[in-house]
């Protein structure tokens, strides 16, 4: 029985081996569709226009030409192959920061992007994040650097809302996080993008793919159990015996 058991031992480590992937895939991203959603404060509120590559959230009561508001345009290549824990260009971010009337003006919007994954079980998923907007007010002195004469710029910071939401690939589960802003192609990425007044202002929105947790196959799990459970039996016999 001694013999048995570890025999039986030895198989489920065997299999536990083969369903723990060492080597990590690349991913490939075919398309990204954003939505806008859940925006705190503010009135006069747009959700989801189209506006050429962007899908535009838009709030207040201008003071002057057109309402504040935020932009995303996703970078939707064709397929091509993104390594694990690598910066990626998400997709560009506007943010539309136009005079508006005080007290109109949205402190937060979040962002759902459904992500087709090639291969991937699902093969779409979507991933939340969260953008704080610090609206201040157009007088000096001014909370963030600003253009001269040309008080005051804004701050745009996110989080990373969802932290369940994943995607399979080769028994390993994967999710995409906010990284930062960059304005310059990725080369120096920042957590805040400072966005001057007056204009629309652009920063790229970049990201990584990580690993969440491994995930066995069905067909494996159930011949882990079934080994696990043998060993079982057969330290039962043992003590009968």
């Amino acid at each position: 029985m001694k013999a048995l058991a570890r025999l039986v031992v030895l198989a489920a480590a065997t299999v536990l081996a083969a369903v723990t992937p060492i080597a990590h895939a690349d991913v490939t991203i075919t398309s990204t569709t954003p939505t806008w959603s859940n925006v705190v404060g503010g009135s006069n509120i747009l959700l989801n226009s189209p506006n050429g590559g962007f899908t535009d959230v838009r709030w207040g009561v201008p003071a002057s030409t057109d309402q504040s508001g935020l932009g995303f345009d996703p970078a939707n290549p064709p397929p091509v192959a993104i390594p694990i824990n690598t910066l990626f260009l998400l997709g560009d971010l506007r943010h539309y920061n136009n005079p508006i009337q005080s007290g109109t003006a949205a402190s937060s919007v979040d962002l759902s992007l459904l992500t087709q994954v090639s291969g991937a079980i699902p093969t779409s998923q979507s991933f939340a994040f969260r953008f704080l907007i610090d609206e201040t007010p157009n007088a000096e002195p001014c909370v963030y650097p600003s253009d001269p004469g040309n008080p005051c710029a804004d701050a745009i910071t996110f989080q990373n809302l969802d932290t369940t939401s994943a995607f399979v690939i080769g028994g390993i589960s994967y999710t995409i996080e906010l990284s930062g802003f960059s304005t310059d192609g990725g080369n120096t990425l920042v957590n805040q993008f400072i966005s001057q007044e007056g204009g629309t202002n652009v920063a790229g929105l970049y990201g990584v793919i990580t690993e969440a947790h491994a995930v066995p196959e069905p067909a494996s799990l159930a011949l882990v159990g079934l080994a696990l459970a043998s060993a079982g039996l057969a330290r039962t016999r043992r003590k009968r015996g």
